[in-house]
């Protein structure tokens, strides 16, 4: 971060001495705490820290005037790009993420044991499949390796594009489990306005993924999901 101001806040005469001291405060604060550098007599770094931190401008310059003028604060510092890159799986080709999402279901619901047909005759009628919760280490290991190659290259990898996709997924304590609707608690009456209003728009503009890929189908009636049943349900 750099404040750009439009007017000098110490007399031109001092400039020397402002260099100094931004250097000094700039070294003390990089990774590998160096002395100030002393450019006249070509301070090099290497020695103290590995080379990572060589200073620039080694060689000698030809007036004292350039000698303040040209310091170089930092040597090697690379802003970043004006237009940042994002790379926290958004922007992700769409087919991509469901594919990767259904994998990683599917694999979470066969994870689950059967329930027996005992228990189905007993008259328990809870037999929606909310299959195992597993480690983010375990449900990588199943995934193939073209998958995790594209997701290394992303913030966070699979668990940013678990996080992302909270309609289907938990991701709590590094283990990942399929939500349970059911278990959600109902909007905050005492939320503010404004997100109240805003999460009331959002309602069934989209369509339900358990509705569609569950083999159970949504845990939640119709009237009670926040997504579509359907196309005819879409706002």
């Amino acid at each position: 971060v750099s404040f750009v101001g439009k007017s000098r806040t110490y007399p031109a005469a001092e400039r020397a001495l402002v260099d100094e001291q931004i250097t000094q405060f700039i070294n003390s604060r990089r990774t590998c705490a160096v002395a100030t550098c002393d450019r006249r007599v070509g301070f090099n770094h290497e020695d103290h820290c590995g080379g990572l931190c060589k200073e620039a401008g080694s060689e000698p310059l030809e007036d004292e005037t350039e000698t303040t003028v040209g310091t170089i604060w930092m040597p090697g510092f690379q802003p970043r790009e004006k237009v940042e890159q994002v790379r926290n799986c958004a922007s992700l080709p769409r087919d991509f993420v469901d594919e990767v999402v259904l994998n990683v279901a599917n694999l979470l619901l066969n994870a689950a044991p059967q329930k027996s047909c005992s228990d189905k005759q007993s008259g328990d009628m809870n037999t929606w499949n909310q299959g195992e919760s597993l480690s983010l280490r375990e449900v990588a290991e199943h995934l193939n390796k073209e998958i995790l190659k594209k997701l290394k290259s992303e913030y966070g990898g699979l668990q940013t594009l678990l996080k992302n996709n909270h309609q289907v997924f938990e991701v709590l304590n590094g283990r990942v489990h399929i939500r349970d609707w059911r278990k959600e608690k109902p909007p905050s009456k005492t939320k503010p306005e404004a997100k109240r209003r805003l999460s009331a728009e959002a309602f069934k503009t989209r369509l339900c993924w358990f509705f569609i890929h569950h083999p159970d189908g949504c845990s939640l009636p119709s009237e009670a999901c926040p997504y579509a049943h359907g196309t005819e349900e879409l706002r």
